[in-house]
């Protein structure tokens, strides 16, 4: 009886957990249970004709992952690779398969809870990127940062539509 509630209160403590990180001097979140893992940046092979946003691919662990760049997906410019960039593997669920996709990040800030009272709607005014990439934002050590919506951001079918 004490594992369950255990267990319950580990899922609930999961749930509130986030990845922070840095992009472009901004501090956003992604819910952490969306992510497998992240790994160092390295070597993407550029796949041609697609849009400016898709990177390529890398190796991960004997997986061919696709990579994007998240500040370009975004319309801010492209991502400046430095000694702290990561790429955040991230679980994209569509509606007949779980597909693994990458996204360039700056630096990962920590990951911690942010309570769902902490939790309110994105406004509809005041961001840098388009409102459909937040999911909301989290009031987080006194100050509201994006949470993202990895959904949107990872959208396939968006993806696979070839550029111009």
């Amino acid at each position: 009886m004490n594992a369950e509630i255990f267990s319950e209160n580990e899922n609930d403590s999961a749930q509130n957990q986030y990845l922070l990180f840095y992009l472009n001097k901004e501090i956003y979140a992604i819910k952490a249970l969306s992510t497998s893992e992240i790994v160092e940046y390295s070597h993407i092979t550029k796949v041609p004709k697609m849009h400016s946003y898709v990177k390529g691919v890398t190796n991960i662990r004997g997986n061919i992952v696709p990579v994007l760049d998240l500040l370009d997906r975004f319309g801010l410019g492209v991502s400046t690779i430095g000694p702290k960039s990561s790429i955040v593997v991230i679980n994209y669920q569509s509606e007949d398969y779980t597909n693994q996709l990458g996204v360039i990040i700056d630096e990962v800030y920590e990951v911690d809870d942010i309570q769902s009272t902490d939790i309110q709607s994105a406004p509809e005014f005041g961001s840098q990127i388009d409102r459909r990439f937040i999911a909301s934002m989290g009031k987080y050590r006194g100050e509201y940062i994006a949470i993202l919506n990895t959904q949107t951001i990872l959208d396939t079918k968006d993806l696979a539509t070839l550029s111009e």
